[in-house]
């Protein structure tokens, strides 16, 4: 489904606010309803997914039935992030550690 999210950014006054549009099939093929719980889990696995550590905040969510869309939209803070440990990283993979020589 994360692959056929359609995604679009723009920055203003020191804010990235990202637009996810998903057709409704994708988005009632794993969700069973419209609410902001379920927006703001599939904008995070989302981000996970793109390996993206914005913080998203003010997540709105809207349904054109006319277009067959669902439209999530959401402010995206980067400065002070830290990676978060459950984020996709290489990390222990090319790290030169006893424990990860054979």
């Amino acid at each position: 489904m994360y692959n056929s999210i359609l995604e679009s950014r723009k920055f203003e006054n020191g804010v990235y606010q990202i637009t996810l549009r998903i057709s409704e099939d994708d988005y009632f093929s794993v969700y069973d309803a419209l609410n902001e719980k379920d927006a703001a889990a599939l904008l995070e696995n989302y981000l996970k997914y793109r390996a993206d550590d914005g913080r998203p905040e003010n997540i709105s969510l809207k349904y054109n039935k006319n277009e067959h869309m669902v439209t999530i939209q959401s402010d995206l803070h980067y400065l002070g992030n830290n990676k978060t440990e459950d984020m996709l990283q290489a990390h222990k993979y090319i790290s030169n550690s006893p424990e990860n020589r054979h």
